[in-house]
């Protein structure tokens, strides 16, 4: 399988929202509140990752199987961490809205869109990278650790079932 990443482009945001849709179902099917009761992510969101170029696109086979936006500045989430980030001192990128395709889970795309990010950030000059998910959803957290990233703490959204672990690769 020949994998590579792209930035999305406005034209590829219906295939994203798909992306996002069967994520949204995969983790209700796995009993996480995570992405339900309409606190996934929205169109408009993905829109304006895209203008703000930082969502990109997991090709394989020419073929569209992952989407993620890896986000500049502060969090102001990440700043309230029961724990500790490695370092604070220095800009991070996020990574945020992760979804592979269902018909082909199982082919560790999660890892390689994670790893193909954190390389980006990296050429970018940037060598902190934060990440969070759900408690529960130990298939995500596998792919995190799996790609390097360390767990630092609890974050909290302010939203039903906020509760994240948050993750971090430094160099």
């Amino acid at each position: 399988m020949e994998i590579s990443l792209r930035k999305a482009k406005k034209a590829d945001c219906e295939k994203i929202m798909q992306l996002i849709e069967q994520a949204k179902e995969f983790l209700k099917q796995q009993g996480s509140p995570q992405w339900q009761k309409g606190h996934g992510p929205k169109k408009e969101t993905i829109l304006r990752d895209i203008e703000k170029e930082e969502s990109y696109l997991l090709i394989a086979d020419n073929q569209i199987v992952g989407t993620a936006a890896l986000v500049s500045g502060i969090d102001p989430v990440y700043t309230a961490i029961t724990g500790t980030w490695k370092k604070t001192d220095t800009a991070y990128v996020s990574i945020h809205r992760v979804a592979i395709d269902g018909t082909i889970r199982g082919n560790r795309l999660a890892k390689q869109l994670l790893n193909g990010l954190v390389s980006i950030a990296k050429k970018e000059g940037i060598k902190d990278v934060r990440i969070d998910t759900y408690p529960a959803n130990v298939i995500m957290e596998k792919a995190i650790f799996s790609s390097g990233f360390t767990y630092q703490g609890m974050i909290e959204f302010p939203i039903p079932d906020g509760e994240r672990k948050a993750y971090q690769f430094t160099e």
